[in-house]
């Protein structure tokens, strides 16, 4: 842990648990501020977590709690990539959602540009960019387009995040030389990445310029703390539409006559393919929430959701 006086730090965490975190799958967050009491120039213990501005996180499944990966951030950067692993626009739909609730800008990083790209990428690239989100394209391994990225978070703390095989951790080692954060080739059986990095960690550049939080490779981004009939607040492009339905905020988006945002949809305003990744998220938040009215008071484990749920992200 990096203290105050900018000495580096083993800390232990007083007592066994942080009272405030109660209910979180995990203790601390990468990018948590919290209160020390130093032991000595290289031990410290922990005696409290200090608000946070804001936590990038998921619903872990198999804990069946919140599990945050990062806090206090400035920016969320998506790495995706063209090909192997392919193209995932609905796995960037709901970082996009997370990141609204975080309050901080989007930053799509296309890497592994070397591979090529298509009709179908480059068209969902052009959706998100016109709802505001930043996208640059890079390869990681011709290092190329990364000065850009460079500029784009310096003097900030972002936080990488993207599936297994994007191009993060080999993203970073360009960006700050010396890291040497493990990297891993993509499975040929499934092309897929391997994980490769197993707990988010924050690191500084040599300048202290750039502050950056590598995490996991994410196969799931499961959501479960937004209200059903909340989840279009999160969707830019159906912001300019809420309220607008013939059923008024009783409408849920999804077979109601005269439903405003699948006009929008019919219509061509909203990305068909954005609106299926409503349609999920909300099914997922929906199917969650009916399991818990279910519930017997005897200890069961939150409800699998099946992997085909997730195909075409």
């Amino acid at each position: 842990m990096r203290c105050e006086d900018n000495t580096v730090r083993l800390c232990t965490i007083k007592g066994k648990r942080i009272r405030s975190l109660d209910g979180w799958y995990n203790a601390l967050a990468a990018g948590d501020r919290v209160s020390v009491q130093i032991i000595s120039d290289g031990e410290g213990v922990i005696e409290k977590l200090l608000p946070r501005r804001n936590v990038f996180g998921r619903f872990n499944e198999k804990g069946g709690a919140d599990q945050a990966f990062a806090a206090n951030i400035d920016m969320v950067v998506c790495v995706t990539s063209a090909n192997s692993p392919p193209f995932r626009p609905r796995f960037i739909d709901r970082v996009s959602v997370i990141t609204e609730q975080c309050g901080v800008p989007l930053l799509i990083l296309f890497n592994k540009i070397d591979l090529g790209s298509d009709e179908h990428a480059e068209a969902r690239l052009s959706v998100f960019e016109s709802l505001g989100y930043k996208v640059l394209r890079c390869s990681a391994l011709l290092q190329q387009g990364l000065n850009a990225l460079r500029e784009s978070i310096l003097g900030k703390t972002a936080v990488f995040v993207g599936q297994s095989g994007t191009g993060k951790s080999s993203i970073i080692n360009v960006l700050m030389p010396g890291i040497d954060r493990k990297v891993a080739a993509i499975s040929e059986k499934y092309n897929r990445g391997k994980h490769t990095t197993t707990l988010a960690e924050l690191f500084f550049s040599p300048e202290g310029d750039i502050a950056v939080i590598d995490t996991p490779g994410f196969r799931r981004l499961a959501m479960r703390n937004i209200e059903p009939d909340d989840l279009s607040a999160y969707f830019p492009d159906m912001m300019p539409f809420i309220g607008k339905c013939a059923f008024g905020a009783s409408c849920s988006h999804t077979h109601e006559s005269g439903c405003a945002i699948m006009d929008a949809v019919q219509n061509g305003i909203i990305h068909y393919d954005r609106y299926e990744s409503y349609l999920r998220i909300r099914s997922e938040l929906e199917r969650s929430r009916q399991w818990k009215k279910e519930e017997t008071g005897k200890f069961r484990k939150t409800p699998k959701f099946r992997l085909e749920d997730e195909e075409g992200w």
